[in-house]
């Protein structure tokens, strides 16, 4: 996974790559089943960065086959997002963080 959440200039609203990284960091550590990828889509669903699978794999630089791939390992084995909306030409899944997410 590269690293694209970087702080270009002083944005307020840009997100913080160092602080980004250490959250997927602690997701992994307290769900150890994640993949790097699924912790990844997870924190930026919890922080309103991607909650979608088209935007979440050109941010982070991704195929997104991948990102469909993982997304829907985790959706199916996790219960820890949802998937509320799915594109069937494009397969772009829109997707949210459950309540047990934020546990």
């Amino acid at each position: 996974m590269s690293a694209p959440l970087q702080n270009h200039g002083k944005k307020d609203n840009a997100p913080d790559a160092a602080h980004f990284l250490h959250l997927v960091e602690r997701t992994l550590a307290s769900n150890p089943e994640l993949s790097p990828v699924q912790g990844a889509i997870l924190v930026a669903a919890r922080q309103d960065i991607a909650r979608d699978s088209k935007t979440f794999a050109r941010l982070f630089g991704m195929a997104h086959a991948i990102v469909l791939r993982e997304l829907n390992a985790l959706i199916q084995t996790t219960g820890l997002v949802t998937q509320t909306k799915r594109d069937t030409r494009t397969l772009r899944t829109h997707y949210q963080p459950t309540s047990i997410s934020d546990a």
